[in-house]
């Protein structure tokens, strides 16, 4: 198996040096591009598993790479990495509308970027023991689970706000997005328990949508249910559903949506609780 290949994007050379070693010392292949146009260049001539970008080069940014990935359905869906020396709020909101990662550059700049590349690289870095940190085991009480995280994919910003107030009190975490590309690349990024997804959407309809998923190593298992307002006679399609179980799919629910048969769906992929979190009362009530 041949090691997952990185292209680093910089016009500063001793910035793309440094990182470009680090890698390597993970045991990944590096390529490096000094420009925008380069870098596009090298990814059409050879693919690489993941990109880290500058937001600022000559030829070409990195957010216009990023784009170009994001619209190229002939290219691997390949997660991408942002460089920034900015901290306004229009360049972090590009980069969470592409699903790009982004990494403020400065003196720490690998401690920010290293666990990033060795999650979408899926790299196992070998500690010795003396490098472990040694901590205090817990005493008493068991340890608490992680929220389970929902994606909604949906255009109609109403309904996913819906789900996420709804669903709140059962202890889901729910993340939006508004069309089909910005879904997938929120579902690389944010690598989600369960995706939601509106079959008729711009940028990506349902069935595109869940083809793509399926076929990256990131989301390939990541449970998807597909949700439309298209019935035949007033009940679901079941050739549609069949056609996207092909695809991938787990479920097909129509609009308007019966929470609680939500909720069940969702119990078949993600542990939630029967009842509803009860609120908790304010100091002295």
């Amino acid at each position: 198996m041949r090691p997952k290949r990185v292209l680093i994007a910089d016009d500063d050379q001793g910035l793309v040096s440094a990182l470009a070693l680090r890698c390597a010392h993970l045991g990944l292949e590096v390529r490096t591009a000094n420009d925008g146009a380069e870098a596009v260049a090298l990814v059409e001539q050879e693919p690489p598993d993941l990109a880290i970008l500058d937001v600022n080069m000559p030829a070409g940014n990195g957010l216009a790479v990023c784009e170009m990935l994001a619209n190229d359905q002939r290219m691997l869906p390949i997660p991408v990495i942002i460089l920034t020396g900015r901290n306004d709020d229009r360049t972090v909101e590009r980069c969470e509308q592409l699903g790009a990662h982004y990494v403020y550059k400065g003196a720490d700049i690998w401690e920010s970027l290293k666990p990033i590349v060795l999650e979408l690289c899926d790299v196992e870095p070998v500690a010795s023991l003396a490098s472990v940190p040694v901590t205090a085991r817990p005493t008493g009480g068991a340890a608490r689970r992680p929220a389970p995280k929902l994606l909604v994919i949906d255009d109609d910003p109403d309904l996913s706000k819906a789900l996420k107030i709804k669903l709140r009190p059962f202890g889901i975490e729910v993340l939006r997005a508004f069309n089909g590309m910005q879904g997938y690349w929120a579902a690389l990024k944010h690598r989600p328990d369960v995706i939601i997804t509106d079959y008729y959407m711009p940028d990506g309809r349902g069935n595109y949508l869940i083809g793509r998923l399926s076929n990256h190593t990131l989301t390939r298992h990541t449970p998807c249910i597909v949700i439309t307002g298209r019935t035949v006679e007033g009940h679901k399609d079941y050739a549609m559903e069949r056609e996207l179980r092909n695809m991938g799919a787990r479920a097909l629910l129509t609009k308007p949506l019966d929470f609680a048969a939500l909720l069940e769906t969702l119990r078949e992929f993600v542990d939630i609780p029967h009842r509803p979190r009860a609120p908790r009362l304010a100091a002295g009530v």
